[in-house]
């Protein structure tokens, strides 16, 4: 799954015609950014061990603490198959992205973000329908992270779940005003640090549970039951959707050409802890497993409290790593309408801002969230994740280069998985919801 080099094909060949029934607008480059330029100087570029850390923190958050209860429920050997598999196809489905980017390279057109390509690949609906999904998923991720910080932190300190989020506030507004990825490294790193703590606690615990020569471990679901697969397949989905910051990461490092080889070192990484956790979780807690294993470990002594404090904390600091794609579609579009007389700064820093403030109220307002996040993610993720994807390559790269029958094969099979999961993901949550 190579990709073109950063630095290849400098020649310019004819961009492809615009799709059918599809009127083509004016589309900014990277270049015409305000920020394209800046951020693009030499001393704004990542290193691999800095981009490495940020797209760790890209993949890892809330969702790990549900794959004990994910294994309970679809099977150890079938759960660990389909983690596999959604992890090896939404690491396909990201470099069909970066592909994408160079191909367009290649013509002289430098794009910044998702929607951009799909501007280029289905005219404005495509790149509406991108920076759309993006902006929900992105943002309900980041008011998730709040929720759970307000719920696990109102019953340690006895104060409200509004309260506790009005005292991150001020604090969430200012990680939100960097302006790089390579800024958010450290804020990156911390949030690994916290959520490899609390994982490690958890783990301790798990361990110190399981005993395979018990009665128990017969009881458990070894083989798997097909009935939980788009269960499963959700809660995966889910997990490994980071390919809204997979344009961001790649464009903010200093050796481009090793971003493949990181992205797939980070999703085998991800992937081991996903499936270690989930199934030592498992083995630990049996058929008493909860949906989020925290409440598991609420008995034994102060480990429930530290752990929710390590993942509180972990999950305060990939908040911002969470809508920096989103700033970087709505900012230019809103700001630009706002009047020149304004400093530029000033703008961004009240646009933010206000932003930040608006997830903080939805987070503290809509307790019953979750259910509506769980749309949101299984519909915008498998849209974003495995649809599109497959779309923009078969309309930029595959219909220039030609391609076998097998890769047509292949790329088809994809499409309609991620087809399935919208709308099993949506005909699950409405009969939920109902």
């Amino acid at each position: 799954m190579g990709i073109l080099r950063p630095d290849a094909a400098h020649e310019k060949a004819p961009l492809l015609l615009p799709p059918l029934g599809k009127k083509q607008t004016p589309l900014p480059t990277a270049r015409d950014d305000a920020h394209a330029t800046e951020e693009d100087s030499p001393q704004h570029l990542a290193s691999d061990a800095k981009t490495f850390a940020s797209a760790i923190i890209s993949f890892l958050g809330s969702g790990v603490l549900g794959f004990p209860f994910a294994f309970k429920q679809t099977g150890i050997i079938l759960g660990l198959a389909l983690l596999v598999l959604v992890g090896v196809i939404s690491t396909f489905c990201m470099l069909l992205v970066v592909k994408c980017k160079y191909k367009l390279k290649s013509r002289g057109v430098h794009v910044a973000h998702y929607g951009q390509i799909g501007h280029f690949a289905m005219g404005t609906s495509g790149q509406l329908l991108v920076n759309f999904a993006l902006i929900v998923s992105q943002t309900g991720f980041a008011v998730a992270y709040l929720i759970f910080i307000a719920t696990n932190a109102h019953t340690y300190f006895s104060v409200s779940k509004e309260a506790v989020v009005l005292a991150c506030l001020p604090f969430l507004i200012v990680l939100s005003l960097l302006k790089h990825i390579k800024e958010l490294a450290w804020v990156a790193l911390a949030a690994d640090t916290m959520n490899f703590f609390g994982l490690a606690i958890v783990y301790m615990t798990d361990f110190s549970l399981i005993d395979l020569s018990s009665a128990r471990t017969s009881e458990l679901n070894w083989l798997g039951t097909l009935s939980s697969i788009p269960f499963f397949f959700g809660i995966a989905t889910y997990c490994f959707s980071g390919i809204g910051m997979i344009l961001p990461l790649e464009k903010a490092m200093e050796n481009k050409a090793h971003f493949p080889r990181i992205l797939m070192l980070t999703v085998a990484l991800i992937g081991s802890i996903y499936a270690s956790f989930g199934i030592s979780g498992y083995l630990a807690f049996g058929e008493s497993t909860e949906d989020v294993v925290t409440l598991n470990i609420q008995g034994h002594g102060g480990l429930a409290t530290t752990v929710k404090l390590f993942l509180c904390a972990g999950l305060f600091f990939a908040y911002p790593m969470m809508l920096f794609p989103v700033f970087e579609v709505l900012q230019p579009a809103i700001l630009k309408n706002v009047s020149t007389e304004q400093n530029p700064e000033t703008k961004r820093i009240v646009f933010r801002s206000i932003f930040v403030l608006c997830t903080a109220l939805v987070a503290a307002g809509v307790p019953n969230f979750g259910l509506f996040i769980s749309f949101l993610g299984s519909t915008c993720c498998s849209l974003l994740g495995f649809v599109l994807p497959v779309v923009f390559y078969l309309q930029i790269v595959a219909e220039e280069n030609g391609r076998s029958w097998h890769q047509h094969k292949l790329l088809m099979s994809i499409m309609t998985l991620g087809c399935f999961a919208v709308v099993t993901g949506f005909c699950t949550t409405a009969v939920n919801f109902f």
